[in-house]
This record gives C-alpha cells, structure tokens and sequence, in this order.
C-alpha cells in the first residue's frame, strides 16, 4: 500500500514562481472519483491516500513555469506523509521529475520504510531516500547518502567500554586515520622499553598494531605532506645519560604497512609538537621544555619542510619558559601559534603567549597570565572563537604549590582584536582539554590529574549552555588522567583517555539517543 500524502508543496527561490500545491493540481476538482486514491481524515488534517501508481497524477512542468521555459537551479519540496509499516517491494517515489518521451528518472523523492536503506549508485544518483526510523533525510551522490535533514543527536550517558593494558604509564594519545588502513592511536609511554606502542581499531576495540623504540616519550603528533603520512614523537630524555635527546619523525611505509624512522631532530626534553601548514608550506614546531642542564628559559623552534631536500629545517626560534604545548589555529586570513609556558625557573606563574603570522614569521599578539600551564585548546561555537587554557598548578619562590586552581576559557574580541576571560573553571592539576560536538550541542572534557594528595579523581565533561558557558554534566573517575581523545568510527562515538600514573587507558563509549 502506498503511503497516505497529507501535502506536497513545491516552491523556488525565483521571484516569478509562488509556492505551489501540487495535490491541487492533479487531483479532480469536480468531485469524480480517481482510480487508486481516496480522500483520507488524520488528525485533524486531511490527505489522499494511494492504492496504486496513476497517470493521472503527472502533469507537465510548463504548468508550473508559466514564465521561465528551465527548471530552476534550486527548489523545496515539502511532503507531510504518513508513513505505512508494511513492507516495500519496490521503490516508492513521493514526488518524480521525468524527462518527457524517454521516461528517464531526473529526480525522486524516494521513500523508504522499515529495513536496510537502498542502494545508492548512478542508477539512484539524486533521489531522496527518507529514513523512517532514524527521521533523517538523506540524497544519492551515485556513491553515497548524504544527510540532508535528520534528527540531532544528544549525549545522554557514558558507559565504560574498553580496558586497554599497556606496558606503561601513558602520557598522550593521537588518534588518527589512514585511509583504506583504519583509525590508529599512537600511545606515547613513560618507559623506554618496549618503547611507545601503535594500536588499531578492530571490530570495535584497541588491538596492538606496532611498537617503536622511544625514551620518556611525551607526546605524538600525526601530520600529512602531500601524499606523504608523517608521525612525529617528542623523547623528553637521550637513549642513555649524557647523549643528545633527539626527537624524530616517521613515515607511514604503504609497502610495510608500519610506520618507519625518517628524519631525527635535536631536542630540549620535549614535550609537544604542533604541526600545520601556511600558505601550502608544511610547518612543525616542537615545544622543548628544558635543557639537559635543567634551563627552563629556552628556545622553542618552527621548522619548514624543505620541499626539495624533503626535510625539516630550522625556519624560526622562539623564546620559551618549560614549554608544555602549542596549539595552531586559523581565525579567518590570520594564522595563530599559542605556547603554554609552564615554568620559568623559579615560578608557575608565567606568561603564556599567542604569536600571529606576519610577514612570513610569528610575531607576538598577546601575553596571558598562567600557572603551571599544561594546554591549549582552540575551539569555535557559530562564529564565536574561544582558547581554553588548562593550568597545571601554582608555585612560587615561597609557600605551598597549589594544584586546585582555575583553568580559564578565553574568547577572541574582535572589538579589541583580543582574548578575554570568558569563563573560569576550577580543576585539579588539568594537563588537557579536549572538545568535541554531538548533534547541535558542545561540550569539554578536563584531564584533573593530581589534588595534592591523590591522583584518583573525576575528570569532568561540561556541556555548552549558551550565556551560563560551560556546566559540569558527567564527572568519570580516572587514575592520573593525562590525555583525552574524541573520536567515532562506524560503532559509534567514544572518548578515550590515558594516565600517566597507571599503565593503564580507557575508552568510554557515549550513549546518544
């Protein structure tokens, strides 16, 4: 049985056609009888309810476009339908546009009803396939449905959904894709043997994928040259004492299908590498935190890819107080590089900086006061353009550190050309901050590492609410919490999250009706 048409409305954008009824224009006006239809009463609104296909409802689009001999670039169609359970046999279209004579498909508004959804390739390339039980709309490319309109997504609750045992402390995560490979998370451990570990995604859990040789490794970062996949891991210490520290970077072999050693860069107990691209010019930038003599005032460095010796090559220093972390972002023309300083030798308490992309350098923009600072995360609501900054704790020359501190979201003035203080929010020794969206709603994740006394605490998810900012929604115990990872894959959407004081990290799986 077909389904039951409340309306089915068509209008354009062109200035010469008005909205138009289509019911109205095939269905009789004398009161006869059409074969296959009938009038039907639903809730108060009143439809025709279809038994079988009828010629009797086409008509020719000269009808509708009185003035103008072309179909227009862009149109809506709006079908109020009440969808029947029974099964489909065959494809249904609500709404067709057929080229005359030769009875070749242009367009159709095609409804599906309970069961997979249909094929879509050239034969379906621009019909419509309603989803009745996701209430999504979805359009054919020839290869692929894509959402039109559909229901949003909303996070309800967390579950615990994987354990994964590693064979250290883990400091960092980076998820990341290889195409026609799979989703990877690169795991950055504290011990130097077996050094860091690769994992891969299969059948919906973390399985080993690869280890490679690393010392005090802090951080990974993944990053794309042309067709070229790189991953580059931060050692914070030399393979034995006294040894230059060298950090280095790998390319993914599609021949081995593992990551190989590339290029090795020297390093200052490095904590973070950034990597981005300006202008198609390849840029990285390590955060290095110390020197081997325990200087915290040092230079952190922004290499170039040099596309002709396909290396890194020094392209800038920039001063730098126990450099924890940088974070690129593009607000607009203008490209940003913001450093979290953590310690200047005898205090937390330290300006972190945020540089500007000028005549082909970074050149300072603006200074903000920080302790302990452990992170940037650079993130946009609308048009809004917002720096959450993590502190990682308070000391000074004299008195006790203090590890229940703010962190503090900033928001990019374009009034003043300027971040200020949006919001503060009180953390426990926070080293990461991660944001992430599900359906229309915003949220952030906190890494609360230590008290002052205990390293098991709950890190905390806080949900965007528009003029209160951030507020606390789902608080997950975690063990030295260090990293947290957002991702999705085709089983659904996940946090992942590390610590550095148990060789242990843990995926949470989000539960979204």
């Amino acid at each position: 049985m077909f389904p039951q048409l409340l309306s089915l409305i068509f209008s354009s954008p062109s200035p010469d056609l008005r909205p138009v009824d289509l019911l109205s224009r095939v269905l009789p006006h004398n009161g006869d009888a059409l074969s296959g239809v009938r009038i039907v009463q639903e809730g108060g609104a009143r439809g025709v309810q279809f038994f079988s296909p009828t010629q009797a409802l086409t008509f020719p689009s000269s009808q509708l476009f009185i003035n103008c001999p072309l179909f227009p670039a862009e149109f809506s169609i709006v079908a109020t339908v009440k969808v029947s359970h029974t099964r489909m046999k065959k494809n249904e279209y609500l709404f067709a546009v057929v080229k005359e004579d030769v009875d070749q498909l242009l367009l159709g508004m095609l409804r599906v009803t309970l069961g997979s959804k249909p094929a879509c390739t050239s034969a379906e390339q621009g019909q419509l396939w309603f989803d009745t039980l996701k209430r999504g709309l979805f359009l054919c490319d020839g290869a692929y449905w894509h959402s039109m309109l559909q229901e949003k997504d909303r996070l309800d609750y967390v579950d615990d959904y994987q354990d994964l045992y590693t064979t250290s402390e883990t400091l960092d995560i980076e998820l990341f894709q290889i195409p026609s490979v799979g989703l990877f998370a690169a795991m950055a451990h504290r011990a130097n043997k077996p050094g860091s570990a690769i994992y891969r995604w299969n059948h919906g859990q973390f399985q080993l994928y690869q280890n490679i040789s690393t010392f005090k490794a802090q951080a990974w970062k993944q990053f794309t040259i042309g067709r070229k996949m790189f991953l580059a891991v931060s050692n914070s210490v030399g393979p034995v004492d006294g040894e230059r520290e060298l950090s280095v970077i790998y390319r993914w072999s599609n021949k081995r299908l593992k990551f190989v050693r590339y290029q090795t860069l020297e390093t200052h107990s490095a904590r973070d590498w950034e990597a981005f691209h300006i202008n198609n010019e390849a840029f990285l930038a390590v955060a290095n935190h110390r020197t081997e003599t325990g200087n915290h005032n040092i230079d952190s460095v922004v290499y170039k890819w040099n596309p002709g010796t396909k290396t890194f090559e020094v392209n800038q220093t920039i001063s730098t107080s126990g450099a924890y972390d940088w974070e690129f972002f593009t607000v607009g023309p203008y490209h940003f590089l913001a450093v979290a300083n953590a310690f200047d030798g005898t205090s937390t308490q330290t300006d972190s900086s945020i540089y500007i992309w000028l005549n082909g350098a970074f050149q300072l923009f603006q200074t903000i006061r920080t302790f302990g600072a452990t992170d940037w995360e650079m993130f946009q609501i609308g048009n809004r353009v917002f720096l959450a900054l993590a502190n990682g704790h308070m000391l000074c020359e004299r008195g006790p550190s203090l590890y229940t501190i703010n962190s503090t979201i900033y928001e990019l003035d374009m009034t003043t050309k300027m971040f200020l203080k949006f919001q503060d929010i009180v953390t426990y020794s926070a080293v990461d901050w991660e944001f992430f969206s599900v359906g229309d709603e915003h949220f952030l994740v906190v890494a609360n590492s230590y008290d002052g006394s205990s390293y098991s605490l709950n890190s905390v998810i806080y949900r965007w609410q528009g003029y209160e900012g951030f507020v606390p929604v789902h608080r997950l115990p975690t063990i030295g919490c260090s990293d947290w990872e957002f991702f999705t894959s085709a089983e659904g959407s996940y946090l992942m999250y590390s610590s550095a004081k148990a060789p242990l990290s843990k995926v949470f799986k989000l539960r979204i009706h």
